[in-house]
């Protein structure tokens, strides 16, 4: 009885201990969490007011990522402080070491959103685009709506709306449509090889030239591009603002295909020639014969 009398007293005088230096640093813990708490509201002012700095002087989205940024560095360091309050004997290296081990299986964990988020604060920071481009991103085209520090957001030009992530658009190759003010459009009109060319010419370059959206300078131009197995094929180059692109591509197809008809010139589509032997021909009449006989 002896033995388990002594186990018994040496654990009431442990758990004893643990009360104790509990309620010993009630009044370290309470002022930890004070500071923290001031450190906080510290973090919300500091993250307001970066925000409205660099919104100020550049896009409003990258003014609420450094915000972000600036107030998750504030805390970090708000936990620093409240973690020495309570425990002085932990110094920083240690502390700082700690939650350096953490801070890594947490990039692990967590790689793709941190890739995201740095890619949109490069985007939102070199801005390469920006809301209201046409842009070809990552299989998808369409006009940016958004870009925040997690994707880019751009509407199709069928309606719907795409996010494509950061860092797919950060890394892969894009095109930005209205970089420049006009851009040029190429279209092959077929004709057939008996067509008179300079006139099929004169009559396709005319009809584009008659288009109003289509500019004149640069001016449009047309030439023989390859022969093809039913036709000669022209190939007409114009140009046009970016935002009359495709009504423009619309009006001179059909200014072009009233012109074609108008001068009566033909626009071929594909032919088959099939030559047949003389034996063939020879077979196929004597089995014809042959089921009339019988």
């Amino acid at each position: 009885m002896e033995p388990l009398v002594e186990q018994a007293n040496a654990s009431i005088d442990t758990v004893s201990e643990m009360v104790q230096g509990f309620f010993a640093m009630v009044p370290q813990i309470l002022i930890a969490l004070i500071v923290f708490i001031l450190i906080m509201i510290l973090a919300g002012f500091i993250r307001k007011i970066t925000t409205r700095i660099i919104a100020s002087r550049a896009n409003r989205s990258v003014g609420v990522a450094l915000g972000r940024i600036a107030y998750m560095a504030v805390v970090f360091a708000g936990l620093l402080v409240a973690v020495a309050i309570i425990a002085p004997s932990v110094g920083a290296a240690e502390l700082i070491q700690i939650l350096g081990v953490g801070s890594v299986a947490i990039g692990f964990a967590f790689r793709d959103i941190l890739q995201n988020f740095l890619a949109g604060l490069i985007i939102l920071l070199r801005q390469p685009f920006k809301a209201g481009d046409w842009i070809k991103a990552s299989r998808y085209e369409g006009i940016v709506r958004e870009i925040s520090t997690r994707s880019t957001w751009i509407r199709t030009f069928d309606g719907q709306d795409v996010s494509i992530p950061n860092g797919e658009v950060f890394t892969n190759a894009f095109t930005i449509v209205t970089r420049d003010p006009i851009m040029r459009t190429d279209y092959q009109f077929g004709i057939a090889y008996d067509a008179d060319i300079d006139h099929a010419k004169e009559t396709i370059l005319g009809a584009i030239k008659s288009v109003e959206a289509v500019s004149s300078d640069p001016q449009p131009d047309i030439g023989v591009w390859e022969f093809a197995d039913s036709s000669i094929n022209l190939r007409a180059r114009w140009w046009t603002s970016t935002d009359d692109f495709y009504d423009a591509r619309m009006n001179v197809l059909e200014a072009v295909k009233k012109a074609m008809d108008g001068a009566d010139i033909e626009i071929p589509f594909p032919h088959r020639q099939i030559l047949v032997q003389d034996e063939v021909v020879e077979s196929l009449n004597n089995n014809k014969k042959s089921a009339a006989s019988a």
